[in-house]
This record gives structure tokens, sequence and C-alpha cells, in this order.
């Protein structure tokens, strides 16, 4: 036996013959032993010619050598449509056809719904043993690990691949079909590994790693450069008794129309045999392109550079903390580019690009439901500089403005909680005599609470007043125009959300934003994004007839019309039944039953009241059992109401229930959200064509007194079109599990069952627009 011998000739890429049919410095075979080679002369030649033409197919395909490359190509010496040709041409036409396959391989599509779907730059995909059932695999020929098309990628100064001979199958009789249609004919296989080394993890193709998900998932797939592998080639032989003028030939079965083997034996990538770059196999490499990537001078090509870094070693502090920042900057710059708004002064830059981003984050919220990554820059450069931030952080790479930051991105990213997290020690940090900084902190905190409040619409939660002291607290120590307008434009935001709404009050924050936004200088087009938003726009006489600028969106989003039609008044509307005439029915209201007659509700007096002088009450007995009692409002179709109400049962051993009606299309076709009277279970019913089914239940725990006051809240919280309910008692929400999501729209109203006599006060209504989903499908 002898030893196991290399040898390497330098030919534009390294051809290396490791194990068997390589050549010795007398020029003569080299063998190994190796159990896949017989030792019989007739086979061990067989199986060198073999080898040594792969090596020079794969030789030519990688240096691009045309000619020689499609002398040894079995789809090339097939072809007949350009038999006219002279050689050359028809060299090119198959070289271009090749090339043309391998592209159409390797296309980076998009795939919805998936975060880093695309963005692989060019690369294969799925090529591990891992991913071979996913729905994704393709079985990508062994030549495109070596074609132009992957190893170039447009750089002519990409370092060639390493290519080495691995081994050889002994050879083996197999039917080949030379043309669609027609019966295989018996040849000769040989099957030839090769080991192809890809140089520098900067230019290497990109792959997913190995065990990352494939399927539509939240979580950020992994690709990464693949290192080395191995690709089996077929040498086909026995071809001049089939017409061709050689007798062997490369398979090559990507061009359209190429003969292709019949039988187990395929040419291809092997599935176990990928490796991907890890920063520790050249980190001196990866430190100079960290630095080389600083000097780059477009924002294009560093983002670029510090991606693939990422790729090779995504949690990497430094290049997180200046890529994080990259990103973030440029998130910024979009966001003024998508509002239209005009900054000269670099130093307003910042604070007036994250204003227009707290308007969107809770109102359009449009920017943000373009998550599948490739969709939109701004999406893009949002999600990524979440994730750079936290690794950098992690790593202790960050200071205090970076988790200033990225608790701004918590916030747009409606996670109010998290960017409280970061924001309040900030503050509790930061020095008394910074005063600026104080102020940017505290509208920070009054902004997140905002967001909380106006996404969840908990107008009667504490943060309310919480939120506005923060905001006037930043007022009272900012210093600049930019920061009163940041923390005016809050307590805007809070007036309008206050119920009942004070006008007056509102009206003189809109002055004083007015007065603060015309002491800013070099910006332009900001002023109608602070009075035309959502949620403030239908409640300024100005704001009513501002239409903001629609940016081009992702065909997933919907039309943006929806933001500058001023929408119905009726989206906030409180019935106080004061005004009605005591012993009538409310005006307003519908009476209905199951069977469609109307039933008594009528306005009484209570002086104790949460609103007197006067209440609605039902009081009808009940003759059937289950019966069920409808008091409609009469609104236009809600699709995402919050409705609350006051309730009072009267009598200590009173039976049946009482609560919200929503999604009324009729008397037999409605949800209910009731308490019963002995005030110990919360209900959600749903009735369709007359018929009552419970969708879930939990206990309650009221507080003590008379009223209690109900909220049922139709959420769709998530942007995913499956509305649930959201229950609070007193305050106090109560999970309820239902059984199915809520199913359309419709009015609101009350409801008793089984006849309890009971009072109903202070009936609210609430609906948003930006709760409706805005993408469809939904994007997240």
């Amino acid at each position: 036996m002898m030893n196991r011998i290399c040898s390497r000739v330098q030919v534009g890429v390294i051809l290396g013959a490791c194990l068997l049919a390589g050549i010795d410095d007398s020029g003569g075979p080299v063998w190994a032993e190796s159990r896949s080679v017989p030792h019989s002369t007739a086979v061990a030649a067989e199986a060198q010619q073999a080898a040594q033409l792969v090596l020079r197919y794969v030789r030519a395909l990688v240096t691009q050598q045309v000619d020689e490359w499609a002398q040894h190509d079995l789809a090339c010496l097939a072809r007949t449509e350009e038999a006219s040709q002279n050689p050359e041409a028809r060299h090119r036409a198959c070289w271009e056809a090749m090339l043309t396959a391998h592209r159409n391989l390797l296309a980076n599509e998009p795939e919805p719904g998936i975060f880093e779907a695309v963005g692989r730059e060019t690369g294969f995909g799925l090529i591990h043993e891992s991913h071979r059932h996913a729905d994704f695999w393709k079985d990508y020929p062994p030549a495109l690990a070596v074609s132009p098309v992957i190893v170039y990628q447009e750089n002519p100064s990409t370092p060639l691949p390493r290519i080495e001979l691995d081994r050889v199958e002994p050879s083996r009789p197999l039917g080949l079909v030379l043309e669609p249609g027609q019966d295989p004919v018996p040849v000769t296989a040989t099957v030839v590994y090769v080991t192809i080394t890809y140089p520098d993890p900067l230019t290497a193709p990109m792959a997913l790693r190995p065990g990352e998900p494939w399927w539509a998932s939240p979580v950020a797939r992994r690709y990464g450069p693949v290192r080395k592998l191995r690709a089996r080639f077929v040498v086909v032989s026995g071809l001049r008794s089939r017409g061709f003028q050689i007798d062997r030939a490369v398979v090559n079965d990507a061009i359209p129309g190429a003969p292709r083997l019949v039988g187990p034996t395929v040419p291809g990538i092997v599935p176990d045999s990928p490796q991907w770059w890890e920063r520790d196999d050249d980190p001196v490499r990866f430190e100079t392109a960290f630095q080389e990537a600083r000097r780059l001078p477009s924002l294009e090509e560093r983002v670029r550079r510090y991606r693939r870094l990422l790729t090779i070693d995504p949690h990497e502090p430094r290049v997180n903390a200046v890529y994080g920042t990259e990103l973030y900057q440029a998130f910024l710059q979009e966001g003024l580019k998508k509002g239209r708004i005009v900054v000269s002064d670099d130093s307003l830059a910042v604070p007036v690009a994250e204003l227009y981003w707290n308007l969107q984050a809770q109102t359009w919220r449009q920017e943000f439901t373009e998550v599948a990554m490739g969709h939109s820059f701004a999406a893009d450069a949002f999600y990524g500089a979440i994730t750079a931030f936290e690794r950098a952080l992690e790593g202790r790479a960050g200071d205090d403005e970076m988790r200033r930051r990225l608790g701004a991105l918590y916030r747009w990213n409606n996670d109010a909680n998290s960017a409280l997290a970061l924001h309040e020690p900030l503050l509790e940090q930061a020095p008394a005599q910074d005063r600026a900084r104080r102020s940017q902190l505290l509208a920070d905190i009054a902004w997140d609470r905002v967001q909380w409040l106006s996404w969840n619409r908990r107008y009667d939660h504490p943060w309310m007043t919480q939120a506005r002291v923060e905001a006037e607290q930043a007022l009272d120590l900012a210093t600049a125009p930019i920061g009163k307008v940041v923390a005016g434009e809050a307590l805007l935001v809070l007036e309008a959300l206050t119920i009942p709404r004070d006008h007056a009050k509102l009206q003189d924050v809109v002055d004083r934003m007015k007065a603060w936004h015309n002491q800013l200088t070099g910006v332009t087009g900001l002023w109608t994004h602070l009075i035309g938003n959502d949620v403030v726009k239908s409640l300024i006489p100005e704001g009513m007839h501002v239409k903001l600028p629609s940016p081009q969106r992702s065909a997933e989003v919907m039309d943006t019309d929806v933001h500058w039609k001023v929408p119905s008044q009726d989206i906030f509307k409180t019935w106080h039944f004061d005004d009605d005439r005591a012993g009538a029915p409310p005006k307003g209201f519908e009476m209905l039953g199951v069977d469609g007659q109307a039933l008594p509700w009528q306005v009484v007096a209570d002086a104790h009241a949460p609103s007197h002088p006067h209440v609605v009450a039902h009081t009808g007995p009940c003759s059937t059992p289950g019966c069920l009692r409808l008091l409609l409002a009469d609104t236009r179709i809600l699709e995402l109401p919050d409705v609350i109400v006051h309730v009072r049962f009267l009598g200590s051993n009173e039976q049946g229930e009482a609560g919200i009606a929503l999604a009324a299309r009729d008397a037999a076709n409605f949800y209910a959200v009731t308490l019963d009277a002995r005030l110990t279970t919360v209900r959600i019913y749903r009735v369709k064509d007359g018929i009552l089914r419970l969708l879930g239940e939990a206990p309650i725990e009221p507080k003590p007194g008379p009223w209690h006051v109900l909220r049922a809240q139709v959420v769709n919280s998530a942007h995913v079109d499956h509305p649930l309910l959201e229950i609070y008692l007193d305050g106090r929400e109560t999970k309820v599990e239902m059984a199915e999501p809520i199913h359309g729209g419709g009015r609101i109203g009350l409801v008793t069952k089984d006849g309890p006599t009971v009072q109903f006060d202070r009936l609210g209504l609430i609906e948003m627009v930006t709760n409706r989903p805005l993408s469809k499908p939904a994007a997240y």
C-alpha cells in the first residue's frame, strides 16, 4: 500500500489529486488504498480517466474557458439546434444556456412573511442534510458550485475556489436518455467526488445554516458563507457507439433538454458535506474586513459588508454597534423621505424623524407591516437595528444613547414596557443640571406610555395622567423649540385620547404647538403630520383638510386613502341618558328580542347613578328560559369597538345576566358579554340564527359597591385577522379563553338574559381606525 499523496498544479485553480488519479513527478498515476476502487488495471484506468476529465471540466468552468468546457460537457455535445453554427458559436450558446439555468436556480426570491428570507446575497439557499425535506429544497447540479454565477457574483476579483479530488466510485452500467421521450441507452457511469473550498468568507456563496428554520416563521433565519462542500460529478463513457465524436463526457442536466441518467446515480451536491465559515477560521481576515467596511464610501456598501460579517459571527459587539447605528440613521432618513419632511439643520434631523415615527407607530403602522425582509428598506433597517443594538449592548459595546435609541425602536415596535425598562433607568441616572437630556428622556417616557394607551385603547388607565405629567415636565425642561414640539405633540395626542374630551384644552395645545413649530428653522413638511395624523386630525379643524403623503408601499399593504379621509365622528360616543324622558325608551336605540318583538326598556330616575339623574333600566319579566333581549344603539357597522358601561343589579336574590351586545346584525345574530346577577362570573356568548352558544367564561372579583364597570374590547393587536375579546370589570382585566374569534362587525348595545332587573348608565363607545388589520394577508 502506498502513502497518501496529493499533487497540485496551479492553473487558475488548484487541482488536487488526493487518494486517486493524481499525477506524480514522473507523470505516472498515484494511488492510495481505497475500498471504493478495485485494484484491477481496467477499472483503475477507467476511474483515472474519469477523474482527470472532471478536473479538466471543473478547471475550464471556473476559469471560463468556454471551448475547453464545452468539449467535455454532455449537454453541449448533445445539442442539435445550433448544429449549423461554427464550433465557437455553438459552445458560446451552450455556455449562456448553462449560466441562465444557474441564475434561475440561484434566484433570490422573496418568501412572504419570513424575516430575513431574502437578502442572503447570491447563494444556494438550502443545501444541508437537515433541510433535505424542506419545501424550498432544490437538487443543485454539481457544476453550480464552481459556476461563474456563484464564484464571481459580479466581482471579477473574487478569489477562485480550491478544487481537490476526493474519491472515485467503481464504474457501473446505467441508462442514459439522450432526448426527452426516447428509451434509455446503456452507458458506463463513473461517479467522481470533488471537494470545493471557498477561500474568502467575504465572497463565499451563502446558504442556510444547518438546523435553521426554513418554514414561514417569525424567527430570523441565519444564512452563512459556505467554506467547503463536496460535489458529485458523473462521467459517462461509451458515447462513440451512440454517434458522439468523443467517448467520455460529464453529465450536465441543468440545461433544458440535456441527456439524463436513469437510476439512483445522479449528479449533485452531497447534502452532508457543506461546512460554513466561522470567525475562528480566519480571525485576522474578519478584523481586517471590519476596519475596511468602516471606510467604504456608501451606506449601501457598508451595510452589505456588515451584514456579511454578521453572517459569520452574528453576536460580534463592535460590528453590531456600528451596523445598528447605520441602520437607525437610515431608518430615520427613510421616515423623513416617506413623510416628505425636509430638515436642513443636521441637529434637528434625529428628533424630527423620531417624532415622525412616534406618530406612525401608534397610528398608521403601515411602514411596520412590511416586515418580510426585502419589501421595504425602512422595515429592513428597523428590525435589523433592533437586533444589532441588543447584541451590541449585550457585548458592552453600546452607550446610553444607544439604550435610548433601542427604547425608541421598542416603542415603535409596539413594546412599550421594554421601552420603559430602558428609558426610566436612564432618566434616574441623568444629571439634574442636564435639562436637555432629562427633557428628552421624559418625552421618550411619555411617548412610551402614549403608544401603549393608544394602541390598547386604555383611556381610563393611570398612565393617562402619568404620561401627561411627564410630557408637561419635559416641556418645562426643554430649552429648544424642537424639545417643546416633541413633548407638546405627546400632550396633544393625550388630549385627543381623553374621555370626555375638552376641546378647549385640545385647541390650546394646538395653538402652543403652532408657536413652537414656527420657531423651528430649516424644517418643512412637519406641521401637516402633527395635526393630520389619524389620532388628532378629526378633532382639529385645520387637520381635517390635511392629506398626508402616501409613499409607495408593499403590495401587501392596503389602500392608504383610509388615513386621510376624515372618519365618521361617532368613533367616540357616550350615552348618559340624562336628556331622555323618564318612563320612555332612550332615544337612538332599538328594542329587540330573539323573536323580533319590542320589549320593555325605559329611562328611569336615579339620583345616585354615576351620571345622574337618569339611567336606562330593564324590568320586563321573562317567560321563556334563556330569553335574550337587546337594546341596540343606532350606530354604523363597527368592526373593532371598545364598549364600556356601568351596571347595577337590583335585588339580592336576582337571577339572570346582563351586559354588552356586540357585532349585532339583528335579534338573532350577535355576541354578548354578560355578568351574572350574583356577580360571580363573566360569560361570552354567540347567538347565530337564534341559537345561543357559550364561547367562554371566567370567575370575577368585583369591587365593593352597587355599580360596576364592564368593558368589552374587540382587539386585533397582532394585526392578524383573528380578533378576540378583552374583558375588564371595575378596571381589572378578566382573562376569558374563547372557543373562536369574533366574526364580522355590527351594532353595539345592551343585552339581558333570563330577564333580570338591572340598570345601565354611561354607555361609552370607541372605535379606532388603527386597530383594523393593515395587511393582506396579515404581515405579522
